[in-house]
C-alpha cells in the first residue's frame, strides 16, 4: 500500500508525526491490514502516544500477522505493560 510506503519513507527521514498521519490513513483504507495497524502502532510508540500503540498491535495481532510481525508485536506489547 502506498500509505504504508510513504509512511516508512516519513520515519526514515524523520518525520513522524508525516508517518503517523499516513499510517492513519493506512488503517482506514484497509482496517483488515495487519500491516497497517502495525506500523501505526510502531509510530505511536515513537511519539509516545502508549495507549494508542497498545490498541493497535493488538488489532494486528487479531488479524492473525506473520509470525515475525506476531513476535515483534507480542515482544513490543511486553514492554509496554506496566
Amino acid at each position: 500500500m502506498e500509505d504504508l510506503d510513504v509512511a516508512h519513507f516519513y520515519v526514515q527521514s524523520g518525520d513522524l508525526q508525516g508517518a503517523y498521519l499516513r499510517s492513519q490513513d493506512a488503517v482506514k483504507i484497509a482496517p483488515d491490514d495487519p500491516d497497517a495497524h502495525f506500523a501505526l502502532a510502531g509510530v505511536a510508540l515513537k511519539l509516545n502516544k502508549r495507549d494508542e500503540a497498545i490498541a493497535e498491535y493488538n488489532a494486528c495481532l487479531k488479524l492473525d500477522p506473520p509470525d515475525k510481525q506476531a513476535r515483534d508485536a507480542r515482544k513490543a506489547l511486553a514492554r509496554l505493560k506496566p
